[in-house]
């Protein structure tokens, strides 16, 4: 069997995705990791993602949430 080799980026897409019960402790983990997140390309859906933006000035890209978006 051949060998493949997989390079990593150090770059990271992240999702960032909470139910409503969550948002809360998602956006302290946010906060308490904001230095490390920072260097990642970051996403969630549209609640969640205006949350932690609005609370970590972290740029969130946000998506469609419910069964158009984050349930699928």
């Amino acid at each position: 069997m051949d060998k493949l080799t997989l390079t990593i980026r150090k770059q990271k897409n992240i999702a960032l995705i909470a139910h409503d019960g969550k948002k809360k402790e998602l956006i302290k983990w946010c906060k308490e990791n904001k230095e490390i997140l920072a260097k990642h390309f970051l996403c969630g859906t549209g609640t969640t993602a205006r949350m932690i933006t609005e609370a970590t000035e972290l740029p969130v890209k946000g998506f469609n949430s419910g069964p158009l978006g984050g349930d699928q």
